[in-house]
């Protein structure tokens, strides 16, 4: 017999805990190329992220739900990690600890925990470092530059000989190893790819929103930007947009995209085209998180309007006899 799991992983072979350790390990590799441009406080960043994030998932839950059993399911060290690599190098370890409980307290464990949560917590909490920290979130750092730079833990600015006073000249290189002034680690289009392939061993992609989010991408690109049409641009936005961290992890959670395949691909579909117009025509700061949080609003209605037909019914709504 098979143990109960939580919500919404019941029907999957693994369990809630198995799944989020997976995707723990797929977010390994950007990790570690965060820590080998940027220095050791990437590490220092992603421990006290993730420290907040459990305790602080810990102690509301049993403040708030003490009569049930406290699962340990790695989905708060999950969303620390998260928020470590689309945040700067440079950033104040305060301003990571404001986000994870902003992320733990007010975006996961208000709804219910994990299984419940509305938005994605790691993105939301990026978000609100958009707003309360946003000189800290516009990077400026060169890799290798600011490597024993600890100062910044406390101040949440890079070292003077560290910024970047203009964009240097990039090579293919650069582009694809992720060796470039941008967040911590989601600039690597390879070291995000390894990770991609670690999630679909686990079986862990669903593909229809994936594929929908990077075909809107690519098709996209060509009438939004067609005043600077070459392959290097484009890939060059791939990387310092964290395009690849959203159509790989964020697009992923099970709690916050639509139950059914259609649904997945309509949200695909809507976050690649918001993605184009934030990045084009609005602050391209924005374009990151922003979509994400906003198509997650719409999956109530995606799972509530579109599902599969059940069993001898004519539609998913259950006929009521007056």
């Amino acid at each position: 017999m098979k143990r109960k799991q939580l919500a919404p992983h019941i029907h999957a072979d693994q369990s809630a805990a198995e799944r989020y350790l997976y995707v723990l390990v797929a977010l390994l590799p950007a990790f570690f190329g965060a820590v080998f441009y940027f220095g050791v406080r990437v590490l220092i960043l992603a421990a006290v992220s993730m420290f907040c994030f459990f305790v602080s998932d810990y102690l509301i839950f049993e403040k708030l739900y003490p009569e049930l059993p406290f699962h340990v399911d790695y989905s708060s060290l999950v969303s620390g990690l998260l928020l470590v690599l689309m945040i700067p190098a440079s950033t104040s370890f305060w301003a990571v600890i404001l986000a994870a409980l902003f992320g733990s307290v007010l975006v996961k464990q208000a709804f219910g925990g994990a299984g419940t949560n509305v938005f994605n917590p790691a993105f939301a909490a990026r978000a609100f470092l958009e707003f309360a920290c946003p000189l800290q979130m516009t990077a400026k750092e060169l890799p290798f530059k600011g490597l024993w730079n600890f100062s910044s833990l406390l101040t949440g600015k890079p070292g003077k000989g560290a910024v970047a006073t203009q964009l240097p000249s990039l090579n293919w290189l650069d582009i694809l190893s992720g060796r470039m002034v941008g967040m911590a680690g989601v600039t690597s289009i390879v070291l995000l790819f390894f990770g991609l392939l670690i999630l679909m061993e686990r079986k862990l992609i669903r593909y229809e929103i994936s594929i929908a989010y990077f075909a809107t991408i690519v098709i996209g690109y060509i009438p939004f930007y067609w005043d600077q049409l070459r392959f290097y641009q484009f890939f060059t936005w791939m990387s310092l947009g964290g395009i690849m961290l959203v159509g790989i992890f964020a697009l992923n959670d099970c709690t916050t995209t639509p139950m059914d395949p259609k649904g997945r691909i309509v949200f695909g579909f809507g976050t690649g085209v918001l993605t184009l117009v934030l990045y084009r025509f609005a602050n391209s700061s924005y374009a990151m998180v922003f979509p994400i949080l906003m198509m997650n609003m719409t999956t109530p209605i995606f799972d509530r309007y579109i599902r599969p037909r059940v069993f001898s019914k004519a539609s998913w709504f259950r006929e009521v006899k007056e």
